[in-house]
């Protein structure tokens, strides 16, 4: 068992036991389904408070590596980054299978309202122009993932979770920005992460075969577990 360092200068103690168990999991040690010790537990092996024990696993919850289930303990569920290749027009879920992670939509709302501030400064639109608003907070195998807002000008749709594009269908042709930045409040909370860590976000602009726009949308992806390459 690696020991904690004391000296002065030394990172936090949770900090080390976080690095210490993320380390494990990211050298194949600790496997997706593997139970690791308790905060009782960890308190004990370390010789430290269970507050210290408590806020290592939060950070690891955070950082999506395990999940912590009342009376069940805490497990692995950190998997390999996604690397989605730049081609075609695909939505959320079917990127998700694709990769064989289970999509799924932890939060969700849609409502007819004004597309507001952050829609309007990306894609130069009137605030309080109207739209079919759907923002919602996908998870990949049940770790959050992208935190997604999109409006579409022509009204509203029976929407229930799950795949958009599944309802609308699938815009005929796309125009696209990708950055990265770092979160605002909003971003934070919806994917529970650091403030320190960067947003993949894609900037979407969808036409219908008509040529007339059917989607605005902004997508913000957990750096640390998503990332894009294009071959050529």
């Amino acid at each position: 068992m690696e020991k904690l360092e004391s000296r002065k200068g030394a990172k936090a103690l949770y900090v080390q036991i976080k690095d210490i168990y993320r380390r494990r999991i990211l050298e194949g040690d600790l496997q997706p389904g593997d139970k690791i010790e308790s905060e009782t537990q960890i308190q004990k092996m370390y010789g430290v408070s269970r507050i210290t024990a408590r806020q290592a696993i939060l950070d690891l919850e955070k950082d999506g590596m395990v999940n912590r289930g009342r009376g069940r303990g805490t497990f692995v569920i950190w998997k390999p980054a996604m690397s989605e290749t730049l081609e075609g027009i695909r939505g959320f879920t079917e990127e998700m299978r694709l990769h064989g992670r289970q999509p799924g939509t932890s939060s969700w709302h849609a409502s007819t309202r004004a597309c507001g501030r952050r829609m309007a400064a990306a894609f130069g639109l009137d605030p309080e122009q109207e739209a079919f608003v759907v923002e919602r907070v996908c998870t990949a195998d049940d770790i959050r993932l992208a935190y997604i807002i999109s409006c579409f000008p022509d009204g509203g749709f029976s929407y229930l979770g799950g795949s958009v594009y599944e309802e609308t269908g699938a815009p005929a042709r796309v125009e696209e920005e990708l950055s990265a930045q770092l979160p605002d409040e909003e971003v934070v909370s919806s994917l529970n992460i650091s403030r320190t860590l960067p947003v993949l976000v894609r900037k979407r602009l969808g036409f219908d075969s008509e040529g007339r726009v059917m989607e605005y949308s902004l997508t913000y992806y957990r750096s640390d577990l998503y990332s894009w390459n294009r071959t050529q």
